[in-house]
């Protein structure tokens, strides 16, 4: 692989027609392939997030009797429509590119074609998929809700995903047929295992649970990681390899020979105060990390990938509370956050003049009369 980038570069330098946009291309496939530790010092001074921000876009969601929302955090958008649940009442709601209502519906109930609580939801094309890991069921609906297909899991998987013409489950350091110790999961579309991946040797029973899915989408890959893991994986031809690691020295709490000798991690979390969490967000050029090293500090990181420089981050309302803004995705350069309604104002006064604007169809003044949270695309400098 190596050899064949080295003859593409030598090439580009030969032909004079090659454009800056050809080179540019090129040096981001190379800078893909390779694997990058990011030293994480926990230690540092964190900054304002507005000191990093060049500009957002923020979008409101039209508020009506069947669209009341509490949080926003698993979305995923298709060409005309915004899709994600809220709450924990098993509502899936759609909503236009600019925030308008589209539907909602419910399927919590016992019986076919229905789940119990949303864990893993992602949408593929026009499926919406939903994991139910309480009754070990895997469902599919099309848009408007009706019920496609129903899966029988044999195993317990913390996340899911669509994958080669299959499905791709991460089982979070469960046991598979009781004695196969794989993290990740390739299965065809019956279920039906190909090819097992990340193997461990010790066990990490954690009773705590992450809403973040351990997939995402990656150009036409996946990324795949972890809450317990400092590793983050490339997806590609139904592998994995490793792509990034944060490494957190003495700091990061699950080594191997902490893992065996403490089988009481949850208590082990509460004793130690280091990292035992970790959520990355990655696309080309940023990667905004999130950790936790007790059950209530969250910590946040900005880091440029290229240049490797970090800046800790927070996001400050004042000096006792914090803006309440949850991490959601990447769409290109533009990351997606969600942020309560009623803390709008303020953040736009902190960001400053000239770095806000609005989304069709969206003012501050029906922002502020309504109680939905809104979206917001952030832009770094």
């Amino acid at each position: 692989m190596k050899i064949k980038y080295t003859l593409i570069i030598l090439f580009l330098s030969l032909v004079s027609c090659a454009s800056d946009q050809e080179q540019q291309e090129i040096d981001q496939v190379i800078a893909k392939e390779g694997f990058k530790t990011f030293k994480i010092d926990t230690e540092a001074k964190p900054v304002s997030i507005f000191e990093l921000i060049e500009e957002v876009e923020i979008m409101r969601f039209e508020e009506t009797e069947e669209s009341l929302l509490s949080y926003v955090q698993q979305v995923y958008s298709t060409e005309d429509r915004i899709v994600f649940p809220s709450g924990n009442d098993g509502n899936i709601y759609s909503f236009t590119k600019n925030g308008e209502f589209i539907s909602k519906f419910s399927h919590v109930g016992n019986g076919p074609g229905e789940y119990e609580f949303i864990w893993s939801f992602w949408v593929d094309g026009d499926r919406i998929f939903v994991s139910d890991i309480n009754r070990s069921r895997l469902l599919s609906y099309d848009l408007k809700g009706n019920h496609l297909k129903s899966w029988r899991l044999p195993f317990y998987a913390k996340s899911f995903f669509t994958y080669d013409k299959g499905f791709v489950a991460d089982l979070d350091y469960t046991a598979f047929q009781d004695s196969l110790q794989f993290n990740v999961l390739f299965l065809n579309e019956n279920m039906e295992v190909k090819q097992m991946a990340n193997p461990y040797l010790s066990p990490l029973i954690l009773y705590v649970g992450s809403s973040v899915n351990s997939f995402q989408p990656y150009g036409k890959n996946l990324i795949y990681h972890g809450f317990k893991s400092d590793s983050v994986f490339l997806i590609e031809n139904n592998q994995t390899r490793p792509l990034l690691k944060f490494d957190f020295g003495e700091e990061w709490l699950w080594t191997e020979e902490t893992i065996k000798n403490n089988p009481r991690t949850t208590g082990l979390i509460r004793e130690t105060d280091l990292v035992w969490w970790v959520d990355s967000y990655i696309n080309e050029k940023w990667i905004y990390l999130s950790y936790k090293t007790s059950f209530k500090d969250v910590f946040r990181v900005l880091i440029d990938r290229n240049s490797g420089l970090q800046r800790a981050v927070k996001v400050n309302k004042d000096a006792a509370t914090k803006y309440a803004m949850t991490p959601i995705k990447w769409e290109e350069d533009r990351f997606m956050v969600s942020l309560q309604s009623p803390d709008v104002r303020a953040f736009m006064n902190d960001l400053g003049e000239g770095k806000v604007r609005f989304r069709q169809g969206t003012t501050l003044e029906e922002i502020e009369s309504s109680e939905n949270p809104v979206l917001m695309w952030v832009k770094f400098k």
